[in-house]
């Protein structure tokens, strides 16, 4: 049975018998992962702002929608995922974002 032992990173242990690897240059320049900060509202897939249903400065509640956007020809709804007041709001209705751009931030 193959067993990974985390206390040595870049090696692996089958039978009892330490096996060192070798990672390549795209494993070792990835991105690195961060937790997610629930007080970003980010866009799940890319697309076309079609409307801002909050501002600067309004109370909003979990799983209320902030802001809608056209996407593959649907609109989507982006709903907050925790209560919070708006801080600053990044997007404005005709505009164009990547997957996981910033569209909503709250306090």
């Amino acid at each position: 049975m193959t067993k990974i032992d985390k206390t040595q990173l870049g090696s692996i242990i089958v039978d009892d018998s330490i096996y060192n690897t070798e990672l390549t240059e795209k494993y070792k320049n990835r991105k690195k992962w961060v937790a997610p900060d629930n007080r970003k509202i980010t866009g799940f897939l890319p697309g076309t702002i079609k409307e801002v249903m909050v501002k600067k400065g309004d109370y909003v509640k979990a799983e209320q929608t902030v802001v809608k956007f056209e996407a593959m020809k649907m609109i989507n709804n982006v709903q907050s995922s925790v209560d919070g007041t708006v801080k600053k709001v990044y997007v404005s209705p005709g505009d164009k974002f990547p997957k996981g751009f910033v569209l909503v931030e709250l306090e």
